[in-house]
């Protein structure tokens, strides 16, 4: 049986369901679970990664790695936060074509 292709998104704004989903993607992506893994963040998730000193120390586990994190550019602009993001080693796009993309080569989503 082949293995899957898994897009996680992470749109809450709890801290504690962000942390969930960053170590699911780490744990996942590290036992080689799946041919392949994306996260993005979208909406709440993007401000509260650039204040959350622990949650970010697991994006940097993420990103060391291999995981790129992808953050929308158009709720970052918003939030006026692209800079720290992309400081924190964020990919800062427009994702919903990204999103539509992925969906249409087969990715599972994960929403968290």
């Amino acid at each position: 049986m082949s293995k899957k292709k898994v897009l996680v998104i992470i749109s809450s704004g709890d801290k504690n369901v962000i942390s969930t989903a960053m170590t699911f993607g780490i744990v996942s992506f590290e036992a080689k679970l799946y041919d392949d893994l994306k996260v993005f963040f979208f909406g709440p998730s993007e401000k509260v990664i650039t204040e959350d000193k622990d949650l970010q120390s697991s994006l940097s586990k993420l990103i060391k790695d291999g995981i790129t994190p992808v953050a929308c550019v158009n709720v970052s602009n918003a939030f006026d936060i692209t800079p720290k993001l992309t400081a924190l080693g964020f990919n800062a796009i427009p994702v919903g074509k990204a999103i539509a993309d992925l969906v249409n080569q087969d990715y599972a989503t994960m929403v968290f």
